[in-house]
């Protein structure tokens, strides 16, 4: 019986950081109308996966939009994107809409119109389990599509931590709430492991310039709202990064283009 050559089946798997490159996975939560669908439109070459028709307002940007009405319209657009290298980046957003259909469709239900004359059936917790085992697939699935970029969006959640052994960081302080993306526990954790980055969308008020590009010149205009993303680690948050270059709890006036530089180059003192 041939012996394995184990040091070939070394040269061929090992690999260095520096030359292995993969896009980001992000997952983005926020109230609603924060910004979400806007952040994910600012992707170049992006495809939006969209289950509530929430990019119709996004006509200066013109995202292709893949309208997705029931579980079956995910699973054709990740055999599409899998296939093609038309997009760089695919975005899952209203992700918790995404899991709703899952859950119609694990339990044989139509996910359209609602009968208001039916009563509706109970979903249980065997169908959330099995929920939670195919998103674990379609993230494994996606998250193997190395050069494709991957942004999720969800609503928040407050939830109340009573104990530090409630909050799965072993550094962190305890504190009575936590702000943490709308998903269904095992669900949530399945997609916190595979990203990059996570960050919680959110808008202030005040005064804030911001140089914008018009008829070919930068002109700098003031507003009176901006938009941010935190990614810090804090205890209120569920959020943080990975990258070798220590980034701000916040970044301005997000797009996936200034995130992923920021992930990837760090941010300057002038931004």
């Amino acid at each position: 019986m041939a012996r394995k050559d184990y040091a070939a089946i070394a040269r061929a798997r090992i690999y260095r950081p520096a030359t292995h490159d993969r896009m980001p996975r992000m997952l983005v939560f926020g109230r609603a109308k924060k910004g979400k669908t806007r952040f994910c439109a600012t992707a170049p070459d992006v495809l939006i996966l969209d289950p509530e028709d929430g990019t119709k307002e996004e006509k200066a940007f013109n995202p292709a939009v893949w309208p997705v009405n029931e579980w079956s319209d995910v699973v054709e657009a990740y055999h599409f994107v899998k296939g093609t290298d038309e997009y760089k980046w695919v975005c899952l957003d209203a992700f918790p809409k995404i899991y709703t259909q899952l859950l119609h469709w694990l339990m044989r239900t139509k996910s359209g119109e609602v009968d208001l004359e039916k009563v509706p059936q109970s979903v249980q917790i065997q169908s959330y389990g099995r929920a939670n085992e195919m998103v674990k697939g379609m993230l494994h699935n996606l998250h193997s599509l190395h050069n494709i970029g991957l942004i999720i969006t969800c609503p928040e959640r407050l939830v109340s931590v009573e104990t530090v052994d409630d909050i799965d960081d072993d550094d962190a302080e305890p504190t009575t709430y936590q702000i943490v993306p709308d998903l269904p526990k095992g669900a949530r954790a399945a997609v916190t492991h595979i990203v990059d980055l996570a960050g919680r969308l959110y808008v202030v008020g005040g005064e804030f310039e911001r140089n914008v590009r018009k008829g070919g010149q930068v002109q700098t205009i003031t507003e009176t709202r901006q938009r941010r993303l935190f990614i810090g680690v804090d205890d209120r948050y569920e959020t943080g990064y990975r990258s070798e270059h220590p980034l701000p709890d916040f970044l301005p006036n997000p797009t996936v283009k200034s995130v992923m530089r920021a992930l990837r180059q760090g941010v300057s003192d002038n931004g």
